[in-house]
């Protein structure tokens, strides 16, 4: 689409801050708080993806352009990485290239990037299953057990190549998941193909004020009173049941209160700039934001270390932001960075 949808870019500048306070030192001030976010931090992502989701370009365009937007930063920056770690005669680094090119988050040096090939691999997935099974076109009822379908299994099978044993030739091999954790693309895809199957609704979406707060009531009830949890990148996907429910009630407020926030000018234009940088803000965040914690633990200064964790949260979600602006105006930042079509 060409137009933004307001709302969602709302709704992914939410999502990407939460990204970012997970993986903060802030999280060590209100562990519980943050990491019940995890219930629907990451389903949301997908779920919004698979929202622009469509299958009308050629199978060479597609490739093509998913390639263009989501492995070639991923693998632009991480290559530069490597560059650095050989410059600084770092070791294990045969090791290091070859976990680049595996994209787990347990073979990469910035984890949070395990999202860009995986992402991709999400997209290619969707692509083949709409076209040879046309399911998009199915009736609600073919839908609504076709994700839920998807979702069992890759429950189910959530654990199965994660750190799996294996013997080839008689070298012993452990599989930190499979490359482009494919092996818990069951799972994304559901949320992303829900996603592209309520297109519609959610581009149009009105929050109903009865729905938003028992929304907010379940997700209380499923995070504090119960042990569901939820961490794709470990495979971790405890109590499925109330896990689902906790994610799905996630996703309904924060897009409800990214339609509520789109009518307080403020806000809705630094949640817009932060939704429309995600992809920097992703890539560069927690790097940034333990790099300029231990700068601060190192200084003389005397306040309290929760505030160089909350200064340190805000530089890592600024820089990214002004990086994005330095990039849209270098003809070589944007042809890596940005997808050919945005130079």
């Amino acid at each position: 689409m060409k137009n933004r949808v307001i709302h969602l870019d709302i709704a992914k500048g939410i999502s990407i801050i939460l990204v970012a306070l997970y993986h903060s030192k802030i999280k060590s001030i209100a562990p519980d708080f943050i990491n019940s976010m995890s219930l629907f931090r990451i389903p949301t992502f997908f779920f919004l993806s698979g929202v622009f989701f469509n299958t009308s370009p050629n199978t060479y365009a597609f490739l093509w352009k998913k390639s263009d937007t989501l492995l070639k930063p991923y693998f632009v920056t991480s290559l530069a990485i490597f560059i650095i770690a050989i410059l600084l005669k770092k070791d294990h680094l045969a090791w290091q290239l070859k976990g680049i090119f595996y994209g787990n988050g347990d073979t990469i040096e910035w984890v949070p990037m395990w999202f860009l090939p995986h992402l991709f691999a999400v997209y290619l997935f969707t692509y083949f299953v709409f076209r040879f099974t046309n399911i998009q076109e199915k009736s609600v009822f073919y839908k609504c057990a076709f994700v839920t379908t998807l979702l069992a299994i890759g429950i189910q099978w959530i654990s199965t190549f994660w750190y799996l044993q294996i013997s080839l030739s008689g070298i012993e091999i452990t599989l930190p998941g499979l490359p482009f954790s494919i092996d818990i693309i069951l799972i994304s895809s559901a949320f992303f193909i829900a996603g592209a199957f309520l297109k519609k609704t959610v581009i149009n979406f009105t929050p109903n004020l009865y729905i938003f707060s028992i929304s907010i009531l379940m997700f209380f009830i499923v995070s504090v009173f119960t042990d569901a949890h939820m961490d794709l990148n470990k495979r971790i996907y405890i109590n499925p049941i109330l896990t689902t429910v906790g994610a799905v009630c996630g996703i309904y407020f924060l897009t409800s209160i990214s339609c509520y926030l789109n009518k307080i000018i403020v806000l809705r234009n630094i949640l817009l700039i932060i939704g429309q940088t995600s992809l920097f803000i992703l890539i560069f965040h927690d790097f940034i934001d333990t790099q300029v914690y231990k700068y601060f633990i190192k200084s003389e200064l005397t306040i309290a270390n929760y505030w160089f964790a909350i200064i340190a949260f805000l530089i890592s979600i600024s820089i990214p932001v002004l990086f994005k602006a330095i990039v849209l105006r270098s003809k070589l930042l944007s042809f890596v960075y940005l997808p050919v079509k945005s130079k």
